[in-house]
């Protein structure tokens, strides 16, 4: 027993030992830093954009009649509800008029009103009176669709992620009816 006594005394010894060795053997200042590398070589010159904001172009040369319904797959229903869809139409590819838009616009004689929903886009064209409008294909050039993703630090608790990016954009003192303004501030091409 007296064997098994002085082994395990000894056992504590040698480790209560290493672990004092240990303890004094470590510096708390780190030491020297190596020599920096060479640097690496430089990448390819990218387009500048913003990651949350996607342009979609489509061609309006064939919208005809009173009606045209656009399949749009990047309009879904979580789109819709949560962040900014704006759209723009032009005759001529120079003056991009906001959509919807009431009669009196500049640019055209009739309205468009504009029904968003899951997978695409519905144009309903209509004269001064309310009554239909009949386009013929060819007046309009291109339509343009705006998504600005809200994210989560544009969702703020008072209001929701679509009304943060509507806030975030007046302060900036941005017209979101200027299709040329909102690429500006976004950094998107034309």
């Amino acid at each position: 027993m007296k064997t098994i006594s002085t082994t395990i005394s000894t056992t504590k010894y040698f480790l209560l030992a290493l672990l004092v060795a240990f303890s004094f053997s470590c510096s708390p200042e780190d030491g020297e830093d190596g020599a920096i590398g060479p640097a690496g070589p430089a990448g390819a010159n990218g387009v500048d954009g913003n990651a949350n904001v996607q342009t979609l172009t489509f061609d309006a040369t064939t919208f005809a009649g009173s009606y045209d319904s656009v399949a749009i797959t990047e309009l879904t229903q979580d789109v819709i509800d949560n962040d900014v869809v704006l759209s723009y139409l032009t005759e001529d590819n120079s003056v991009w008029v906001p959509i919807p838009c009431p009669y009196d616009t500049i640019a055209f004689n009739f309205s468009v009103h504009v029904t968003l929903y899951d997978g695409g886009m519905d144009l309903d064209y209509q004269d001064a009176s309310g009554s239909a409008y009949t386009v013929t294909a060819g007046n309009l050039q291109t339509l343009k669709v705006v998504i600005i993703e809200s994210t989560s630090t544009t969702a703020g608790k008072t209001n929701n992620g679509k009304q943060q990016i509507y806030n975030e954009l007046a302060q900036a003192g941005i017209d979101i009816k200027d299709y040329q303004a909102v690429c500006d501030y976004y950094g998107i091409a034309y």
